[in-house]
């Protein structure tokens, strides 16, 4: 109601990196559970390579090195990223099926502008949310619900502005930078001087002069009294 009243041309999305990271989340508390099961033995390759290697799992699988052999001291052998993620996979047969729901979302979302305009986005959603239900897998039920309940939103952020995928990752990055102003100046307790250090700093084309302000920022409060030694 809120956002109809008082921005009525807006419109609502969910940032697709958030998504993103709600289903690699689940995905490792699919993997936290699977390796509970070999707790009694925590000398267990399954038990250690679940342990220490699950950022594979959450690596999407392009990025995955299949050429490159190193020794890995879990496997005592050169093996590859792609034969410790197999490794991983024949562990479980309920893991396996969370990483490939995993995968389908990430094909479904990673797309260029040009795709998004020849294909059927609300389609393909669809046949996601249907893949982690058909998993009978906790968590990726739980992806599909909450999936479902964002529907609309998940679909109105492939949104293009200027030839960029709209998200509130600018918005964050401004936000977080004001907070390491803040912490590296341990706090101000000057508010109009915090605001003005705020968008000095982050206005590029503002240049500073000592004469432009002929008022003295001061701190409110008693003045201070004589500094004894």
């Amino acid at each position: 109601p809120l956002l109809k009243t008082y921005f009525p041309n807006s419109t609502l999305l969910v940032d697709h990196f958030h998504v993103t990271r709600l289903i690699n989340d689940q995905l490792n508390h699919t993997r936290k559970r699977i390796m509970r099961k070999y707790v009694k033995n925590k000398k267990s390759r399954e038990y250690r390579l679940l342990k220490h290697r699950y950022k594979i799992l959450l690596k999407s699988k392009n990025n995955i090195d299949n050429e490159t052999f190193k020794y890995d001291k879990i496997m005592e052998c050169h093996v590859t990223e792609n034969m410790i993620l197999e490794t991983l996979l024949s562990f479980d047969d309920e893991l396996r099926q969370a990483y490939n729901a995993k995968e389908e979302y990430l094909i479904f979302d990673q797309v260029s502008k040009g795709e998004v305009n020849n294909s059927n986005k609300r389609k393909e959603l669809d046949a996601v949310i249907k893949k982690f239900k058909h998993t009978h897998v906790e968590e990726s039920i739980s992806v599909a619900v909450t999936l479902e309940h964002w529907k609309e939103e998940i679909l109105n952020s492939f949104t293009w502005i200027n030839d960029r995928r709209i998200s509130n990752g600018p918005c964050e990055g401004k936000n977080n930078y004001v907070k390491k102003i803040l912490s590296n100046a341990n706090g101000m307790s000057n508010f109009q001087r915090a605001r003005n250090r705020i968008l000095y700093s982050q206005n590029k084309y503002e240049t500073y002069t000592m004469n432009e302000h002929t008022d003295r920022i001061k701190r409110i409060g008693n003045p201070r009294g004589a500094y004894k030694k």
